[in-house]
């Protein structure tokens, strides 16, 4: 798949041009409100001090009218906000697709002046709410950070769809997913790839409802909420009953009909009084969840009228395991929130009680579903989730000239998951147009990469730890070809010291490298990823330690990647293993500099620049 940068920016052109548009019309909408207040306001005065009835009829269709301005009005504010939002958006999308980390940054904190929220909005493009400490590549392969995997290809705006995405990236192997399983969700992708309008939208809206904390009042309702108690049910009938009682007083006493209805109402008011024990748990359920039920039920929305074809998008829509449907189950639901919305003000709340028992309605409708469809809600949100990470596991094929979807080995055998052969592979963190791709082929054997300094040793170790993770999510990665098992990685690359536990960088390494070592012993998939491998000791102890790790690495069931300037060791692994490969990268030397090609080759390079870049910055 290819980005379509141009799709993007008339996009952009189209929301800006709708925004002045809106814009005007707000503006004049808003000085007609003015003008029809005021007129309704003077005519009414007028009318009271020249006692002149009809001022009053026309100060009161001024004042109808202001009030259906008021309603339009705030559609076309609802309408701005959704674009102003949708403008980011697509903004954003120009920016991953130009490879601008910087520019995401702006548009993530722009229009915030709160040194908290700036704070708040970096945490959450970059993902550092999600870091993890010694996890096995998180740190290595930047998943989280400034310039991140997360930062360039998350899109959701929800706490459980970031969370399920960022746990994809940092567990791909964890559930020991299938190869139909991987393809059942990259067909899932390419469906939502060819969607970007509707990815867009759907982001919008879920940002406008501020989905970044996690539904608790909704959950909680949903796992311990229960029907309404049957004296409760009794007391809400005698609640309605009580009215049929003003009909028939005017009928068998009319001259004391009239005082039957205050007598309703201070039965209802005293149903009402009783009832505060029973309903309180459902109506302060109903305070806690409107806001965040309307914008799932909002976003269950968008996909229904998505028209999905991909039966594992479907089934996620319709919500697993489930006869009623997530957007039905959720609709119900946010029918019932409305009326409970009808007594957010405590004196109408008092005045709709004295009428008929409302608070008892709510309560049972409440009760009755959370008896229904509780149970089913954390699978629903489950489901949302999932949908949302494999949203963010389309960025890829969205903003990249060229990705494919890879091929997986159709073997469950450890040794033949031991596998990774890449065409015209490029770094995703990189600058997407001046990135150089390569290939390379590991088939349960171990690449030993040599080269100068700066040469891209580390960036193609990293390129293919990358690729190997967005392939486990279902996703695209960027190269023209990928056939790959379904391996643990492992790596150990940025290794630092640490004082508070009296760490040494070598010790840190070590405790890395036996880590990696360890997992060797679990006879399952392993892609380990070594770099420049016990650089913290001497060279004898260095050549001997990285033989002894080798030997304990080569097993049929791991492949990986180590780089090196230890020619000593090299000239070794030529003599006692024959599972190992050899490729490098070179230079060039003029004397305006040093030329970097980038480009990986088989065999071994025994250049170095390190005193050419010394004396570059004056030490000889």
């Amino acid at each position: 798949m290819k980005a379509d940068l141009k799709f993007y920016k008339d996009k952009e052109q189209v929301i800006i041009a709708d925004l002045a548009k809106y814009g005007r019309q707000s503006g004049f909408l808003s000085f007609l409100r003015l003008i029809l207040f005021l007129g309704a306001a003077a005519l009414i005065i007028w009318g009271y001090l020249s006692n002149y009835p009809l001022l009053y009829f026309g100060g009161g269709a001024f004042f109808i009218v202001f009030v259906v301005l008021c309603f339009i009005h705030n559609g076309i504010m609802a309408k701005v906000n959704y674009l102003n939002e949708l403008l980011k958006i697509t903004s954003s999308y120009i920016a991953r697709i130009n490879g601008d980390f910087t520019e995401l940054r702006n548009i993530a904190v722009k229009g915030l002046k709160r040194a908290d929220d700036i704070s708040s909005a970096k945490i959450s493009l970059y993902g550092l709410d999600y870091d993890v400490p010694d996890h096995d590549y998180c740190e290595d392969l930047d998943l989280f950070g400034k310039k991140s995997l997360f930062a360039l290809l998350n899109i959701s705006e929800t706490s459980f769809g970031r969370r399920r995405f960022a746990d994809s990236l940092l567990n791909p192997h964890a559930s020991g997913i299938t190869v139909d399983e991987l393809k059942a969700k990259q067909k899932a992708v390419a469906e939502l790839c060819s969607k970007p309008d509707m990815l867009m939208h759907y982001q919008a809206i879920a940002r406008m409802g501020k989905m970044t904390k996690d539904p608790k009042a909704l959950m909680s309702f949903a796992k311990e909420g229960s029907k309404t108690k049957t004296a409760a049910n009794i007391l809400a009938v005698i609640g309605c009953a009580v009215w049929i009682c003003v009909p028939l007083a005017f009928a068998l006493f009319p001259d004391y009909g009239t005082a039957s209805i205050p007598a309703c109402l201070i039965v209802n008011l005293i149903i009402w009084m009783i009832g505060r024990s029973f309903n309180d748990q459902y109506i302060k359920a109903c305070e806690g969840m409107p806001y965040q039920v309307k914008t799932i039920l909002e976003l269950y929305s968008i996909l229904e009228d998505s028209d999905f074809e991909d039966e594992l998008i479907k089934r996620l829509i319709k919500g697993e395991d489930s006869s009623t449907g997530a957007f039905e189950s959720l609709r119900n639901l946010d029918s019932v929130l409305r009326v409970a919305a009808l007594r957010s003000q405590p004196l109408f709340a008092l005045i709709l009680n004295l009428v008929f028992p409302l608070d008892y309605i709510i309560s049972f409708f409440m009760g009755n579903w959370a008896v229904k469809h509780g149970s089913k809600l954390p699978s629903y949100i489950d489901c949302l989730a999932e949908l949302e990470s494999l949203m963010c596991a389309a960025q890829t094929g969205l903003v990249f000239e060229e990705s494919s979807f890879p091929e997986f080995v159709e073997s469950d055998n450890a040794a033949d998951n031991a596998f990774f052969e890449g065409k015209d592979l490029v770094h995703p963190l990189l600058n997407h147009e001046t990135v150089v791709s390569n290939s390379v082929t590991i088939d349960k054997d171990i690449a030993i990469i040599t080269g100068s300094n700066m040469s891209g040793k580390t960036t193609m170790i990293r390129t293919i730890g990358v690729c190997t993770i967005l392939s486990l999510t279902g996703g695209l990665v960027p190269a023209s070809r990928l056939k790959l098992g379904r391996m643990r990685i492992m790596s150990s690359m940025r290794i630092v010291d640490s004082l508070e536990e009296n760490m040494s960088t070598f010790k840190a390494e070590l405790i890395r490298i036996s880590g990696i070592v360890n997992a060797a012993g679990e006879n399952k998939p392993l892609l380990f990823l070594i770099d420049e491998i016990f650089r913290g000791t001497n060279s004898d102890d260095r050549t001997e330690g990285a033989l002894t790790v080798l030997r304990q690495l080569s097993k049929p069931y791991i492949c990986g990647l180590m780089t090196t300037h230890d020619y000593a060791m090299i000239d070794k692994t030529k003599e006692d293993f024959n599972n190992i490969r050899y490729y490098h990268f070179s230079e060039t030397y003029t004397d305006s500099g040093i030329t970097f090609d980038y480009k990986l080759t088989s065999g071994i390079s025994r250049q170095s620049n390190a005193k050419y870049l010394m004396r570059l910055v004056g030490i000889m």
